[in-house]
């Protein structure tokens, strides 16, 4: 039987975004009973694995502090017709202020939101009840930089006794980051001070990629395994002849600076089909187009936009394309900030088995494994981007070449059997270390 995890999130679990798609790929052996959620945004779950669930959010939060309710933090089930209908309102309005918050990125309101978790007590006896009802063998979260995610995984721990994984996706630690903001620095000063601490409470800490992890381990003296994304390598995917023209497919954000580089791709089709349409690049994203954007994209008559769609349909969507696409921003900012996370999309592409084409900053850790990996056609600069990618279309015979050599990639490297093998044995050695302490 595999321990009881409790899982720490500050999104809802939820198949349709990154956070919870990387959740289930994790969790997805097992049983219901066996694993729940603490979570911290007035989002409504939606996955097959968890069905035990407590929220705490920032409406409760000031609902708390008006009076307007007890306890900051609610039992969550996912049949409960009354509450689904109530979250979504909540979760509407939730997304129209964190949107504004990630498009803006001011500190003083990010303090603000700081301010009111340290203000208003969260730590409910119905949080306390909740955990110990669970009764967890491990408890398991990402990392975070938001203060109080680290408040709560120390009083979590603290009230269930039992031992920590801590799982890094993106770079929370280094000061090699670009801004000309003091307030920037004195909050990445303090969550410096928040990771140093999550991290040694750690039993286990994993990292997304290879170099995340070289570099932690420098700073801390720590292990940092790698913990990849899986896919299902069992069979080859289906092939079929190129389309005509090329279905070029990008499925990801296009903010932090990303929709620059998508620019620059569809300023290469725009001259690669002067003279016959040879490829269309397609574009399925989550986030806001604005007319500008919209405009910018369509004027080169190579784009199609598709907008958002269900993470169950992009496996089709990916075998129905030629060439999957890849991009990270060259804004100093960003380059920096990404140069050790992983786009997990990747293994989505692996898996496809098609050519995948990327163009970001040489040193960002995705176009860096793509390249040193020789799993990808990489470009960083614009220069480069016409040449490499009028190289690919004009050699459609190439591409199923290519995709075979991505995918035995993947099969390597993140075959879910092998990689979730490891991370089950894993829990199980945490969980017992809590039985000999």
């Amino acid at each position: 039987m595999k321990p009881k995890i409790l899982v720490i999130s500050r999104d809802s679990w939820n198949d349709t975004n990154n956070s919870g798609n990387t959740l289930s790929n994790l969790f997805q052996n097992w049983e219901t009973d066996r694993i729940a959620n603490l979570y911290c945004r007035d989002e409504i779950p939606n996955n097959k694995i968890c069905s035990n669930y407590f929220k705490i959010s920032e409406s409760l939060l000031v609902k708390k502090l008006l009076r307007k309710v007890t306890v900051a933090g609610m039992k969550v089930q996912k049949q409960d017709a009354t509450s689904v209908t109530s979250g979504i309102r909540d979760e509407q309005n939730e997304k129209k202020l964190y949107d504004f918050f990630r498009k803006n990125r001011f500190h003083v309101f990010l303090w603000g939101r700081e301010l009111l978790w340290k203000m208003v007590n969260w730590k409910s006896k119905e949080l306390k009840d909740f955990i110990r009802d669970f009764n967890p063998d491990v408890i398991y979260s990402p990392s975070y930089d938001s203060f109080y995610m680290h408040d709560i995984l120390k009083f979590v721990q603290k009230e269930s006794g039992v031992k920590v994984v801590y799982f890094h996706c993106d770079d929370l630690v280094t000061y090699r980051q670009y801004s000309w903001s003091p307030l920037y620095w004195i909050n990445r000063y303090v969550l410096r001070k928040h990771m140093d601490k999550s991290i040694r409470l750690a039993a286990k800490n994993y990292c997304i990629i290879d170099e995340q992890s070289r570099v932690y381990k420098k700073i801390y003296n720590l292990d940092f395994d790698i913990l990849y994304k899986t896919g299902d390598f069992t069979n080859f995917p289906q092939t079929h002849s190129p389309n005509i023209p090329l279905k070029l497919i990008y499925t990801g954000n296009i903010i932090y600076g990303r929709i620059h580089s998508l620019f620059s791709i569809a300023d290469a089709l725009k001259v690669i089909n002067s003279e016959e349409i040879k490829a269309k690049l397609y574009l399925y994203t989550a986030n806001e187009i604005t007319p500008e954007v919209r405009q910018r994209l369509k004027s080169s008559e190579s784009v199609e936009i598709m907008g958002k769609v269900p993470y169950s349909q992009i496996p089709e969507i990916l075998n129905d394309g030629d060439i999957l696409v890849h991009v990270e921003s060259f804004e100093k900012q960003q380059m920096l900030a990404t140069s050790l996370s992983f786009s997990t999309k990747i293994v989505d592409y692996l898996e496809a088995g098609k050519p995948i084409f990327a163009m970001g900053w040489k040193e960002a850790a995705s176009i860096k494994y793509l390249h040193d990996n020789g799993i990808g056609i990489t470009a960083n600069t614009s220069e480069e981007v016409l040449d490499r990618l009028r190289d690919l279309i004009d050699h459609t015979e190439s591409l199923n070449e290519n995709g075979l050599k991505a995918w035995n990639f993947g099969k390597e490297k993140h075959n879910k059997n092998e990689v979730l093998k490891k991370f089950e044995s894993d829990m199980e050695m945490v969980m017992t270390k809590n039985a000999i302490v």
